[in-house]
């Protein structure tokens, strides 16, 4: 694990090795760099396989440069195939991209973005789910590209791209290939992108991983069962540190306990929780106790108050490029702290599950909506919505079945457009927000997939994953230098589930699969008590600090907001209401006011 980072073409040297250096924390172990002229690559190393050994990146050989971030899990299987050594994943890699060319990605089971510069062209890879982020800034003259967006801004400053601002506050956060700089881009998950260095253009952008093309041919729900079971036992296994300690984020839910009881069925754990003292109900430690003394692992409890809470947003706030509203990344930042302090390089997670098989109850609540759109006299009912408006999700639903447009937008979803119409200062019209999403149902539509259970898992894995829960993990974890592994999203296991009929994937939902094989594993008081659903006091804090003025400093200073809408909003606020929307909000506004 570690950062990648180069500048193909004409640079300047020390503001190359300044960005170069923006990237340290992503590696704290060791840094390797090649320089020559209209060539710069580094990368910086966090040590987990081939400990013992210096660092073996970039490789330059037969005329090609290869650098990559992440883990390889299936490597040693790889050599064996490939008739190599199996020093380490790197070099593993390597060998493949040699035999295979671009297609050696589809022989790699793991998480990675990978750099290739060779004679007139550079080629750009990204992991099948997003794990590892990638970015890219093309000018007249040179292509950069770098682990996180810091790094080029040291090349050549942010230049805001106000007109992300409606799809940041749709989902969350920008949608690949899009940023909020005008200039820097990211290499959307499972694509490659080719870039001619001849004329500084993309020459080629191709998806090689759609879960969406997997055959459907599991249509008994036994066999599905045992099929996953085992994928994601060896899922597990392949992501367990044979150098390091090894750790997992143990909420106390079905998910989490899943891995961590696999895992810890294998080697010894230490698990992880968080707990907020004085605010019980938003917590899960008696929980995360209870699975730590069944599967015996070395448990640890972290608590996190306000203090810490208001540490962290002014922490974090320096650490992300970019805004993101998922008031979740705040305790895992401060739990990722807790971790490295005691001195765990690797967590495993429990991410993935949810979307994979159907665990929001709000997936039931859009599949009986869906019902609706064979209504024979819904015209009258369409025309009433649309004359009636009311902030409330459960409006914007039923409009959409009653036009007929796409229900399902994600879970990520937080700000209709029409609620962004009347709060923006800009023109967002009704339905913008499906701009946005329009190649992944454009995939979805042609993969030939009519069932609505695998748009909401293929979406959800795109954008609440990818873009979202994905994006959070790797900055908060990397931050501290931890490397962070998701056996559910491993693909092996997400093309299992997609193997299945769809009709059977709604007949499990919610989860019941994971249920069936965590018998196994886990004692029934876990298996079966109601979803939580993460949440703590943020609204709270925010409120009793005066944390949420930022965002009426930045409305006196960019007059973004319709002042009447925005004291609606934030006078909801303090009534318990919208609070993901006035945490997006105020995200962006802190993020605006610090680069601005």
């Amino acid at each position: 694990m570690c950062a990648i980072f180069g500048v193909v073409g004409k640079y300047d040297s020390i503001l190359t090795q300044e960005a170069f250096a923006t990237l340290f924390h992503r590696g704290i172990d060791e840094s390797s760099y090649i320089q020559k002229e209209e060539l710069f690559i580094g990368v910086h190393r966090l040590a987990i396989t081939d400990v013992a050994h210096s660092i073996i990146q970039p490789i330059e050989q037969d005329g090609v440069c290869f650098m990559m971030n992440g883990e390889i899990y299936n490597y040693e299987e790889l050599a064996k195939s490939l008739g190599v050594e199996a020093v380490n994943d790197t070099k593993v890699a390597f060998h493949a991209y040699q035999k295979w060319g671009d297609t050696f990605v589809e022989h790699l089971r793991g998480m990675f973005a990978i750099a290739v510069a060779e004679e007139g062209i550079v080629k750009l890879f990204r992991d099948p789910f997003g794990k590892k982020p990638l970015y890219y800034m093309i000018e007249r003259d040179r292509l950069a590209f770098a682990s996180e967006m810091k790094a080029l801004w040291k090349l050549k400053p942010l230049q805001f791209d106000r007109k992300i601002i409606p799809q940041y506050l749709s989902f969350q956060a920008p949608l690949a290939p899009h940023t909020f700089d005008k200039a820097c881009y990211q290499v959307p998950a499972g694509t490659m992108v080719h870039i001619d260095r001849a004329s500084w253009n993309i020459s080629k952008e191709s998806c090689y991983f759609d879960p969406l093309r997997v055959s459907v041919n599991i249509n008994d729900a036994s066999l599905a069962i045992k099929n996953i079971e085992q994928k994601l036992l060896r899922s597990v296994v392949l992501r367990l540190p044979k150098e390091v300690a090894c750790g997992a984020l143990l909420s106390g839910g079905l998910d989490s306990s899943l891995i961590a009881a696999l895992a810890a069925s294998c080697q010894k754990l230490h698990t992880f929780t968080i707990g907020y003292e004085g605010f019980e109900q938003y917590d899960e430690r008696p929980f995360a106790a209870r699975v730590a003394e069944h599967i015996g692992s070395v448990h640890h409890e972290v608590v996190f108050g306000k203090e810490e809470f208001l540490k962290s947003i002014d922490e974090v706030t320096q650490i992300l490029d970019e805004p993101l509203g998922d008031p979740a990344m705040l305790p895992l930042y401060h739990l990722m702290k807790q971790i490295r302090q005691d001195g765990i390089k690797v967590v495993l997670t429990g991410d993935g599950s949810d979307e994979l098989f159907l665990g929001y109850k709000t997936y039931k609540e859009y599949l009986d909506l869906e019902g609706a759109k064979t209504l024979k006299y819904k015209n009258w009912l369409r025309n009433y919505f649309k004359s009636n408006f009311s902030m409330n999700k459960e409006w914007e639903w039923y409009k959409r079945i009653f036009e007929e447009s796409t229900l399902f937008r994600s879970t990520a979803e937080v700000f209709t457009d029409l609620q962004q119409n009347r709060l923006l200062r800009m023109n967002v019209r009704d339905n913008d927000s499906l701009k946005a999403i329009a190649p992944y149902e454009k995939a979805f539509q042609n993969s030939g997939r009519t069932s609505p259970v695998d748009w909401y898992s293929f979406l959800d894995l795109k954008v609440q994953l990818g873009e979202v829960y994905l994006r959070k993990l790797d900055r908060m974890s990397m931050a501290h230098s931890i490397e962070a592994r998701s056996p559910f999203l491993d693909k092996e296991v997400v093309s299992a589930v997609f193997a299945c009929d769809p009709a059977l994937r709604t007949e499990q939902m919610p989860k019941k699969w994971i249920k069936e094989i965590a018998k196994h594993y886990l004692p029934s008081s876990i298996i079966e008590r109601k979803k939580k659903g993460f949440s703590y006091p943020f609204m709270e804090w925010l409120q009793e600090n005066g944390e949420l003025e930022v965002i009426e400093r930045i409305q006196e200073q960019k007059g973004l907001f319709h002042q009447e809408k925005l004291t609606f909003l934030l006078e909801q606020g303090r009534q318990g209401l919208f609070r993901q929307h006035i945490f997006s909000l105020y995200m962006l506004c802190k993020w605006m006011e610090k680069n601005f």
